[in-house]
């Protein structure tokens, strides 16, 4: 219970029938189940019925309570029409809580100095006085005192024994008093050890409770001393097992069924506005007298001889009636157990266990929500003797736990009591457990069958909280194993097993590779996020355009696998590629964006004569790389031929990265020349590679392989430094202060990042005036995300360089992005100039591009001129620059430099 009190507007008796609620530590056994008899039999004489609340946690053995219990809810608030609260069962503020909500509160056995209302306790002094007076009557004057005195009662129980010790001329010897640990039978066996280690030095013994008599006497006869003849003992509270110990022990009545009775009878009569004042109420204790303290029996009845024997016979009736009834306890407590403990099988929360036991009527509430202050309750079970299969579910918050029907159950039965106790234990809170049953005074306290029943059912929900969690690991597992986190489709290893049942079935089938195009430069321009979206939608586009029973799987990064299940001809797996471009084509809205992807596809056929499942996801991505290399957008069904070009790939590729390491590639440069006077005024530098064996290798057998595997990433960076040191070089010559260098970059190159830094350091090492270096990139690069294009280009131009847009034309640029774009140049395609003087569109074609660029003050750049007759043309439709085999094809720089005028 918080500091702060509850303000809950509740009425003194919500159901217009009496209930006593009833705060205790524990709900059975001879204290606490006594005081719980007398209670309920209040109520019935009264017509209504008790809600007892557990506050300690469920499974509680300890037997001291020495502090309040802090109980954070207002439990049954609205069901209850007051409160009788036993010893330290609750918080004082939680009380205070209570009446402030109008509520009565009688208190038993424990005063509140801060809390106004009425207490009701037993009369400690009269009893213990009778005690001392009786033993000093049988002539003695060493008599000890063995309590815990940690109890207040023990305290005014060892404070009467000394006031009486004095009423009878005594003083009391500090010497005789035994502090011991608790009220159990343990701590007296424990004073007996002191006693006898003390060498005996009382004659007599007054104990705080029974059960530390008991345990005296059997550690007294242990140690070879007899009682009464050696040791006189007296305990208090006149216990069901004093009748039975041996010799029986004459005790102080505690009259906790009265006592109960009592509290029950103010807290009505405060229910009802009756002037009930507030203080302590004794309840007289009185000596009964057996033979522990020396006394004899006086059975006038039978003889001397036979009474013994009487006894016996007596003691072994009532002996067997408490095994028997305990054993029956017992037995119930081992079904319930191993119902509890199969909590697997059966849902321990439908409460069905119930009908092992005693219990009338029994439901469940789970904690739902504890955040407010009046936390609520799900009912999610419900149990009742005469309704078998009787179900509940409702939300409520715990003021009104337990539900209106089972407090109904409760009123029909005279002797039963609706116990509520916490589903709680060592760190584990679930909610609240409410029974109706009888009280039980004949267990031990704290080992009462509910207090068990709520701890096994702790147990229980915690297994199966435990068990509910290894599954779902195991199903995400499962799920890590054979599906892609992202997608959620299956992944490679999935597809494979589903592809080798296919291929077990012996029916045609086929492979689909589909690979994205240009996912890189999406994953590079927009980021990681808006890669990961657009895998998302591709896979929920792919998905949605199959069958059920075919298989779609992400390969990996933006690669994807299909299996077409069952193919009733070879045409079918090239209508479904067919239908997945389309399904593909529409634009994807990506961060606000709409980007538009294609996909290449391979496709491979099988059937009962294929043999490996991995050979055929090969042959599909092979014809997928075919497909690309033929035209992005595409598919292409799989023949052997590609395989071997497939293999030739495979060479290039490793033989490409060797070449990077050993230094094999070459830059050569062709004159970019003013066509009005055949003066060189820059260079295009053009890769090569000097293979050891082949010889002079061009661009176009190599630089695919090396964009698809991002080699173009360091072979694109050693272009850049080696054009500016040899331009810088060759710069060293006067009169070549104006020469420029123009270098090409790809797709890849431009997207992966790190372009602007490698610029700046090719600049920085080599010396080269920025104003000296331009960059040719195609119109189809910059259209992929002209946002973040234009940034790049601005950061390069910052830097002082020229950029020029190649192949101008071929692109999809509008006038409005070339506005917006920092470029300097434009390069007439070849396609173009190739045409010129072979048809007017051409002509009309290229002359609209020159007076674009020059109407933006943009240079016009012409490449592939091979003839005079396309100098001249291009010279009358207003072109200035161009390059070509006309004037020199790329060379080696030691040639090229015998080039510049």
């Amino acid at each position: 219970m918080p500091d702060g009190r509850h303000t809950l507007g509740v009425a003194s008796d919500v159901s217009g029938d009496l209930t006593l609620g009833v705060l205790t530590p524990f709900l059975g056994g001879w204290y606490f189940g006594g005081l719980l008899r007398g209670i309920s039999r209040v109520a019935a004489v009264e017509g209504g019925t008790v809600v007892a609340v557990q506050t300690l946690d469920a499974g509680t053995n300890q037997t001291e309570v020495r502090e309040p219990v802090d109980l954070p809810y207002p439990v049954a608030w609205q069901r209850v029409s007051g409160f009788l609260v036993i010893i330290n069962a609750v918080r004082p503020s939680y009380l205070a809580a209570a009446q402030d909500s109008g509520k009565p509160v009688v208190i038993i056995s424990h005063e509140l100095p801060d809390l106004d209302c009425p207490v009701i306790a037993p009369d400690n002094g009269t009893g213990i006085h009778e005690a001392v007076g009786h033993l000093v009557g049988h002539g003695h004057r060493r008599i000890a005192f063995a309590g815990y005195l940690g109890a207040k009662d023990i305290r005014q129980r060892y404070e009467a024994y000394r006031d009486a010790l004095r009423a009878h001329d005594i003083e009391p010897d500090p010497g005789l008093l035994f502090p011991i640990e608790d009220n159990q039978m343990s701590s007296g066996e424990a004073a007996a050890q002191v006693l006898v280690g003390a060498g005996m030095p009382a004659t007599a013994v007054i104990t705080g409770t029974d059960a530390n008599a008991i345990g005296l006497m059997q550690g007294m006869r242990a140690a070879g001393y007899r009682v009464p003849e050696d040791l006189a003992v007296i305990g208090f509270d006149d216990v069901r097992g004093a009748q039975y110990s041996l010799p029986r022990l004459t005790t102080v009545n505690h009259p906790v069924d009265t006592i109960g009775r009592t509290a029950a009878d103010l807290l009505v009569r405060r229910i009802r506005g009756e002037p009930v004042p507030n203080g302590t109420r004794h309840v007289h204790t009185s000596l009964v007298v057996r033979e522990s303290c020396g006394c004899r029996r006086n059975d006038v009845t039978e003889p001397p001889a036979l009474q013994p024997l009487t006894r016996l016979e007596a003691e072994g009736r009532a002996h067997f009636r408490e095994r028997t009834h305990l054993q029956g306890i017992l037995s119930k407590q081992y079904v319930v157990s191993m119902d509890l403990l199969r909590a697997h099988e059966e849902d321990p929360r439908r409460l069905g266990w119930l009908g092992r036991t005693s219990a009338r009527a029994g439901c469940l509430g789970l904690w739902a929500d504890r955040v407010r202050p009046d936390p609520a309750l799900d009912v999610v079970g419900f149990y009742q003797r005469d309704k078998p299969g009787a179900t509940a579910s409702l939300m409520i918050p715990v003021s009104e736990f337990p539900p209106a029907d089972l407090l109904d159950v409760a009123r029909q039965d005279v002797d039963a009591v609706t116990f509520v106790v916490p589903v709680k234990m060592d760190g584990s809170d679930w909610g609240l457990l409410a029974v109706v049953d009888a009280v039980e005074t004949r267990t031990g306290t704290g080992r009462e069958p509910i207090n068990h029943w709520a701890a096994l059912l702790t147990v229980a929900l915690d297994y199966q909280q435990v068990l509910a969690t290894l599954r779902e690991q195991e199903e995400r597992l499962r799920f890590a194993a054979q599906y892609d986190h992202l997608t959620g489709l299956p992944n490679r290893a999935l597809f494979l097993e589903r592809l080798r049942a296919a291929m077990g079935d012996g029916h045609e089938f086929a492979v689909l590779f589909v690979d994205l195009d240009g996912f890189k430069v999406v994953n590079d321009s927009l980021g990681h996020a808006a890669g990961d979206a657009l895998l998302i939608q591709v896979s929920n586009r792919i998905s949605r355009s199959l069958r059920e029973r075919d298989t779609a799987a992400r390969f990996g990064g933006d690669e994807f696998l299909i299996l077409l299940d069952g193919v009733a001809d070879p045409y079918t797996p090239t209508q479904v590629a067919e239908r997945l471009h389309a399904a593909l084509a529409p634009p994807f809205r990506l961060q606000g964006q709409e980007v538009v992807v294609t996909v290449s596809i391979g496709i491979t056929l099988g059937g009962a004569g294929s043999a490996d499942a991995e050979d055929l996801v090969r042959d599909a991505d092979i014809a997928m790389y075919w497909s690309k290399s033929q035209r992005k957008g595409s598919h292409a069904l799989f023949d052997v031929a590609m395989h071997a070009k497939a293999v030739v790939r495979l060479q290039i590729e490793t033989e490409l990265r060797r070449a990077i390491e050993r230094g094999e590639l070459e830059v050569h440069y062709q004159p970019i020349v003013q066509l009005a006077t055949g003066r060189t005024r820059a260079f295009e530098a053009l890769i090569r590679w000097r293979h050891p064996t082949r010889g002079l290798v061009l661009p176009t057998d190599f630089l695919a392989v090396a964009e698809e595997t991002g080699l173009v990433i360091p072979i694109g960076r050693w272009v850049i430094a080696e054009s500016c040191r040899q331009l810088a070089a060759w710069q060293r010559t006067p009169g070549r202060g104006d020469l420029r260098i123009s270098v090409n970059v790809s797709n890849r190159q431009f997207w992966q990042g790190g372009l602007v830094d490698d610029v700046a350091e090719a600049l920085r090492v080599s010396g080269l005036h920025p104003r000296n270096l331009a960059f040719e990139i195609t119109e189809g690069v910059i259209m992929n995300n002209v946002g973040l294009a234009r940034k790049m280009l601005e950061d390069l131009h910052n830097l002082g360089c020229e950029l020029h847009i190649d192949d101008f034309g071929t692109g999809y640029s509008s006038l409005e992005a070339l506005h917006r774009l920092p470029i300097d140049a434009l390069k007439i395609d070849r396609s173009f100039v190739a045409r010129l003087g072979m048809d007017s569109k051409s002509s009309a074609l290229v002359h609209a591009i020159v007076l674009t660029g020059g109407n933006l003050g943009l240079q016009l750049i012409a490449e592939s001129i091979e003839t005079e007759e396309q100098r001249d043309h291009l010279l009358r439709l207003g072109c200035a620059y161009g390059q070509g085999y006309l004037f020199s094809a790329a060379v080696p720089a030691a040639e090229a430099e015998q080039l510049i005028s």
